[in-house]
């Protein structure tokens, strides 16, 4: 078997690193709020197709997208195990959207080397720390950014090869990427705007109308739970997407359902975290020095650019720095990159063969770094949350009402026989003796002042005898509720 022919197996490789690295670390995929609702949401799902709508009454308030959750969902009649069933959509998207990068690149440079492709696809994306992230969490990045790659790939089989069946493959892979992550839609409707522009001009209308009917049917999923479950589950009811605007471009403080959070810089600037930010690949930039003019030579190239900065610019607005957002702006980007890359990879072997070796080690070197410092959150968090649960647990007896925020989630998932009710939610008047409080006043005061968390937790210290039943790690404690003062 010659080398080229095994790298063709480098994407099942790439999946198996995964499941190694999740083994090794024993991470579970699950840290933070929105990992824990994914999880929920994938198990309401799942007895909503097994038992029918009526199990989506238990549904309770959600804005994430369904994409992720459904997927997970219809996985579990394959594997049980609703974490794990979600943990093996993670690692195989992130295994599919290497191969897909790998495929992006082919199609745009077939003349390049095979060795070329793969190495650049594993140094630059795949050990990129944040991609390592997606791979690893109950998150629905991995899977979104596979969605988000297949749909330029059939949209760029349209725009650069004519193959006009590639339309109703963008526009099916663009709905299913908008409904697993929503920030997608801000890139991709232009995208399939300009393939639908290129249809009509070659007068190809019913493959246009073929693949806007075909694209409105991958959006149902999404929508079929929500209506279901009576939620306005739609991209537009998004709080986030409610709160965007002009001015967050250059803000670096936001308060709003979120609490106040300040970052150390403007929004504007944080839009270009791809290209010097350590946790995508910071050796990455310096191939803007190896870049020629005639590289951007591709008319889907200026398509592509356009939609770059239509994301940019939405992600920008939004109230918020996170760079789980710009994980596909990274992918473009290093689209871009990747001639100035094969000019390194060719010229470097053939001249100076010790110092490119040198310098990938080195590139690699750097991505490994980041990669420990990107997971030492995520996998802190989820030993923080089991912790907590392996030490409330034996004070609490089974169905009492346990009153948090930021927890939540995890209680829900570490200890279902509990009633756990989200301080966040809703604004309590009453809370009942031989109740519990799982709080943190001193960590969760500044962002959350005048809001439900810090209005119900002075609520219940006002207004109760609270004993503190436990301290528990990073200044949580567990309260007991007890006689009205």
């Amino acid at each position: 078997m010659t080398l080229n022919t095994s790298l063709r197996y480098l994407p099942l490789l790439i999946t198996l690193g995964f499941i190694l690295l999740a083994y090794l670390l024993s991470f579970n995929g699950l840290y933070g709020q929105d990992a824990h609702e994914y999880l929920r949401l994938s198990r309401v799902y799942y007895d909503c197709l097994r038992e029918g709508p009526t199990a989506l009454d238990s549904i309770g308030h959600a804005e994430m997208a369904g994409g992720y959750p459904i997927a997970g969902a219809l996985l579990r009649f394959v594997i049980p195990d609703a974490v794990l069933a979600l943990q093996i959509v993670s690692w195989l998207s992130a295994g599919m959207a290497a191969w897909m990068f790998e495929r992006l690149l082919r199609l745009w440079g077939p003349g390049t080397s095979p060795r070329s492709r793969w190495a650049f696809t594993v140094v630059a994306l795949v050990l990129s720390p944040y991609f390592i992230r997606a791979g690893l969490t109950v998150m629905s990045d991995a899977l979104g950014l596979f969605l988000f790659l297949a749909a330029l790939y059939g949209g760029l089989q349209v725009l650069e090869k004519g193959r006009r069946r590639g339309a109703v493959w963008a526009a099916v892979l663009a709905g299913l990427a908008v409904i697993t992550r929503f920030t997608a839609a801000a890139f991709l409707l232009p995208f399939v705007i300009a393939i639908g522009w290129h249809l009509l001009r070659k007068r190809q209308v019913g493959w246009m109308l073929l693949a806007c009917i075909a694209g409105t049917m991958a959006l149902l999923p999404h929508f079929y739970f929500g209506v279901m479950g009576e939620l306005d589950q739609n991209v537009f009811g998004h709080q986030t997407l409610r709160d965007w605007s002009w001015g967050s471009l250059f803000s670096v403080a936001f308060s709003n359902t979120n609490g106040t959070v300040r970052y150390w810089m403007p929004n504007i600037l944080y839009v270009f975290g791809p290209l010097a930010h350590p946790g995508f690949c910071l050796p990455v930039s310096l191939l803007f020095l190896m870049a020629k003019k005639t590289d951007f030579h591709h008319p889907s190239q200026r398509v592509l650019l356009l939609c770059l900065a239509v994301l940019l610019l939405f992600v920008g607005g939004l109230p918020c720095q996170n760079m789980r957002y710009l994980i596909p702006a990274f992918s473009v980007l290093l689209l871009f990159l990747f001639p100035a890359w094969d000019r390194f990879f060719s010229y470097g072997f053939y001249f100076f063969k010790r110092l490119t070796w040198a310098i990938i080690g080195v590139a690699v070197a750097m991505q490994l770094a980041g990669i420990a410092w990107v997971l030492r959150h995520p996998v802190a968090r989820n030993r923080f949350e089991t912790t907590v649960a392996e030490q409330v647990r034996p004070v609490l007896s089974p169905g009492v009402a346990l009153f948090t925020f930021d927890l939540d989630g995890a209680m829900r998932t570490y200890l279902p026989d509990i009633q756990v009710r989200n301080m966040w939610n809703d604004h309590y008047d009453d809370f009942p003796p031989g109740s519990y409080i799982l709080f943190n006043e001193s960590g969760l005061r500044d962002q959350w002042q005048g809001q439900n968390p810090m209005l119900n937790w002075d609520f219940a210290k006002d207004n109760y005898e609270l004993k503190e039943m436990q301290a528990l790690p990073r200044g949580w404690a567990l309260y007991e509720v007890g006689a009205v003062k």
